[in-house]
């Protein structure tokens, strides 16, 4: 099991992979348009923004519960 190749494709899915690509040709689905944006968009920038977002409400919390006098 050690020296098989599992980055090589399989003859028999590049065939139904084909298959697949005509029949969708010939039902005039397109593929998926790709998505432009980037990792830093889309994942780290909200997580960012979650965190600025959970530390201002505690700050703003901490007053009326007595946090800091």
């Amino acid at each position: 099991m050690a020296d098989e190749n599992w980055t090589e494709q399989n003859p028999e899915d590049a065939e139904i992979d084909a298959r697949v690509d005509a029949i969708l040709r010939a039902n005039g689905i397109s593929e998926p348009a790709q998505n432009g944006r980037s990792f830093l968009v889309s994942v780290v920038l909200p997580v960012i923004l979650a965190g600025i977002l959970l530390i201002a409400g505690l700050w703003f919390m901490a007053g009326p519960l007595g946090l800091y006098n």
